[in-house]
Order: C-alpha cells, then structure tokens, then sequence
C-alpha cells in the first residue's frame, strides 16, 4: 500500500468550500473583531465627504475600506499596494471587502480625503475603552523616539539651493512642455477659447483630444519635472512658515551640554575640597601624635586622588561636547524636499539619519492618549502641546476626569516646562540622571537652576518617588509593541505622517479593547 497524501488539486473542487464565505474564518478571527469594532464607530464625518444624492458613479463605503485599512495595519500591511494585494489573497480582507478589489489609487486617496476624519477616531476609541475601565487618567506617561522616515539626508537642502532647484526645475519643465508642443501633428492643435469643438468631423474630433498618451516619454517626463516641481514649491512654502526649527533644537542641545559643563565644574570643586579637607585632617593627626587613618605611607597629592582625576576627565569630556555642539551650528533654513516634515537627527546606534521624533502619551495598560510627530530632536517643547492634545482627546469622549500625575524622563526637563501650567493635578519630570526614583533615600541633587528647584523637591516626597517609579513600565513598552506591530519606519510622508500615526493608534487602541473584551473570565 502506497503512501497517503493530501492532494495539492483538493483546492480546485469548489464543492468542498462553505456555502457562507464567513464559514471560512473562526468565530473569533480579527476580521470578525475588528469588523465589529469599527461598527461601534461614528463615521458620519467620513459620509459627509460623499455626494448624499446618489448621484455618480457609488464609491466603497467608509465601514469597509477604514474596517479593511485597519485589519491591513494590524497585520503590518502598511502601503497602499499592500492592502491592494490583501483583497486578493487574504481571506480576511476578502470577508471585509465582500470578494471586492479596491486597487492602491483608490485606498489611497481614501486616505487622503478622510486625514481629518482619521485623526477624529482616536478620541472615539477613548471613548470605547473608558467603558471597558481601560482610560485611567490617574497616571500617565510620556515619552518619544525616533523613526526612521521615508526619506534621505542627502535630500536635505538649505534656502539658497532650494531655490536654484526650483528654477532650474522650472527651466527644464519650460524646454519639455515646448517640445511636447513641436511633437504634436499641426491637425492635433488644442483648441482656442472660442473654437468651435462640437463639430462631428474627425478634425474636430482630433483637435479636442490630442495625442497625449502616458506611454510617451516626453509626456512622462512633463509629469516627472512637475511633481518634483511642486514638492520643492512646497518644501519651500513651509521653509517659510516653519523657520529655524533646527535652530531652536540646537539651542537647546547647547544649553543643555553648558549646563552639564558647570555641574561636572561644581562635581570637580566639591571633590577636591574633599580631599583637601582628608589631607587636612591627616596632618592634624600626624601633628597630634595619632595614627592617621590609612596608615602612615603617605597618600597621594590632591591633585593626583583617583577622585579628583575622575572628576576633572568628566569636566574634560563635558567641555569637550559642549565646545563641538558651539562650534557646529546648523544652519539656518535646511529643509528635506522628500519629506519636508522629517530632520536630521541623532540615532540611537550613533551617528545621524532622517527621522521622525514621535511623541506619545500613554495611560495604564499602554492605552494611548495622544500621539504626534514633533519637528525637533529635543523632547523638551513637545510636552505642553501633547498634554493639550490629550486633554482635548480626552474631552471630546465626553472623559471629564482630571488628569492626575503626568510622569516625564530628563528629556522633558526646562524652564518652560516646570513654570508653564500644564492641563495635569500633577507633573514629575526628574530633573538629571542624579535623580534616582529608586533609592529608598532622598536623591542628591548636582547644581541646577534655581527654576527647576521646585520640581527637583517633588522627589523628596517618597509617595512621588514611588509614583514616578510607574513611568517606565506604562510608556516603554508601548514603543515595543508599536515597533512590533508597525516597524521603525514612517512610510507616508508630509502631513500624511501625522494621519499615519493615529491610524497607528487606533489600531492599538482597538486591538486593546478587543483582546480585553476576549479575555477569559
């Protein structure tokens, strides 16, 4: 007897599949899940969009194409290629869709229309996880990382050379539309404003519509030199309503490597009056006749203490970062004409590369609050704007509950910060790395400014030591999980990324509800 097999052609004998296509997936598939999720969704802002006449050829309905982009996003389907593909070969994209095709052009240009709507879902997933007692806005925290944007460094340009590609750009774009001119046949002139085109002859007929096929090469190479026309057009309108954001973050960086400057100073005085005053009280000693403490061989200079030379290589390697931060400033009005939202900044394997610096707010469980990109690699001016836009999230779900502590690493720590109010009952940002919030004893502090004394005396209340203790295990592993989930790159580019990024949310927020509601008892 031969061996047994499960025949590959057993798929081509219709008879066998489900009569109902739903019969295909288990009950508890995320199709299912999210299919009923987005169901509880109000997307009359997504209808709106649409023609209510009936008029025209029917678009896909707002319910399937968010339903199938976000199950696409769960399953780390994110270009518009990709969801295409899904409808074709994943069971669960076909059940959403109902075996219907939507190509890229048209998910895209979904996504397009609806930016704004999509940004509005995050609040409405707020609103569903408060009912499941997921939104607790007793402690929250939060943090930013950098992503990868679509995007590279070498398309990083200043004022004056954005402006010589746009008129260089315009030059070529003038030479290739006069070509495409003198390629037409003289019978395929475009008509004048008061030609006659109604005519039934086949003259007529040919001078409305020329020859104008995509597959010419001067044709595809007019809208080649126009697109990128436009992108520098545009990269140089928010040149000019957003300047000097390098700058700033620069600013920042060196005030920030001054500051560690003087405290490695005041580390290196207080260091060596210590070893001054142990050298002292060992002469005092010797003087008296006593042993002195270490035995009688005699200790090392001050100046050559093992504590003393620690402390002045930490003053050496502060001033040596602080003197390369001053002596290489960026310059004024760099913009990516890829991405003009995107920037040069640090990696965290070293080095530097275009990025995203991704802010986000989180409560218990990773459930997030707020999410936006922000322009600088520095934290510190993106903690006001995403506390707000919490806030407003939280009150457009009808959430009324105050936010208590709002809990922040170093990265956060100003001026402004620490003075401004902030929408929070309270708010913990550890002034240095010196600020231990594990140390059963209150922390040492180096010196600071006396406009973050205020906030460095919240740590010596053990309840906010113990409180700030929470920060990391409510926004560290969020990142891992949208890493996870999502990868380290930012595909859209522009203000796409900003829809990207609550598309992001929503889809972790719901997948949070949905396991929560699936839980076993």
């Amino acid at each position: 007897m031969g061996r047994a097999w499960i025949a590959a052609n057993a798929a081509a004998q219709p008879a066998l599949l489900p009569a109902d296509a739903r019969d295909l997936l288990p009950v508890d598939h995320l199709a299912f899940q999210m299919m009923a999720l987005v169901d509880e969704l109000d997307l009359s802002r997504f209808e709106a969009a649409y023609r209510s006449d009936g008029r025209g050829r029917p678009p896909f309905a707002p319910r399937v194409m968010l339903t199938l982009i976000l199950y696409c996003r769960a399953k780390k389907l994110m270009s518009g290629r990709q969801v295409a593909a899904a409808c074709f070969d994943d069971v669960g994209a076909r059940l959403i869709t109902g075996n219907r095709y939507p190509d890229r052009s048209t998910i895209d240009r979904f996504l397009d229309i609806h930016a704004t709507a999509i940004i509005g879902l995050l609040p409405q997933t707020l609103r569903l996880g408060h009912a499941e007692d997921l939104v607790d806005v007793s402690v929250v925290a939060g943090d930013g990382t950098k992503l990868a944007a679509n995007a590279s460094m070498g398309a990083t340009v200043d004022e004056t050379d954005l402006r010589s590609q746009i008129t260089d750009l315009q030059q070529q774009l003038a030479t290739a539309q006069q070509q495409w001119i003198e390629h037409l046949t003289p019978k395929a002139q475009v008509p004048t404003l008061f030609e006659n085109t109604d005519t039934d002859t086949d003259t007529g007929r040919r001078a409305a519509t020329p020859d104008t096929t995509t597959s010419d090469p001067r044709w595809r190479r007019i809208k080649t030199l126009t697109k990128m026309l436009h992108d520098r057009q545009a990269a140089l309108t928010r040149l000019q309503t957003h300047p000097a954001s390098q700058f700033t973050a620069w600013q920042d960086r060196l005030k920030r490597d001054q500051q560690r400057v003087e405290q490695a100073n005041d580390r290196l005085q207080h260091t060596l009056a210590k070893v001054h005053a142990i050298h002292e009280r060992r002469s005092h000693t010797t003087a008296a006749g006593g042993k002195p403490r270490g035995g009688w061989d005699p200790p090392p200079s001050p100046d050559d203490d093992s504590r003393v030379r620690r402390a002045r290589a930490a003053l050496a390697k502060a001033t040596a970062r602080a003197q390369a931060t001053t002596d290489h400033p960026p310059s004024l009005g760099r913009i990516n004409t890829t991405d003009p939202t995107s920037a040069i900044m640090p990696s965290k394997q070293g080095g530097y590369d275009q990025h995203h610096n991704i802010q986000a707010l989180a409560s218990k469980g990773q459930f997030i609050l707020a999410i936006n990109a922000h322009p600088n690699a520095t934290d510190t001016q993106a903690l006001t704007g995403l506390l707000k836009q919490a806030r407003a999230n939280l009150d457009t779900a009808a959430i009324t509950d105050p936010i208590g502590a709002a809990l922040f690493d170093t990265g956060y720590a100003s001026t402004d910060n620490f003075t401004t109010p902030q929408p929070a009952n309270l708010l913990l940002i550890a002034v240095n790395k010196h600020t231990n919030p594990t140390s059963q004893q209150p922390p040492t502090q180096p010196t600071i400014p006396d406009s973050w004394q205020p906030m460095a005396n919240h740590f010596n209340n053990p309840e906010n030591r113990e409180l700030y203790k929470r920060r990391a295990a409510i926004i560290e592993p969020l990142f891992a999980q949208l890493f996870t989930r999502f990868g380290r790159h930012i595909h859209a580019r522009g203000d796409n990324v900003t829809t990207e990024l609550h598309l992001w949310a929503t889809t972790h927020n719901l997948l949070k509800i949905s396991r929560h509601r699936h839980k076993p008892n």
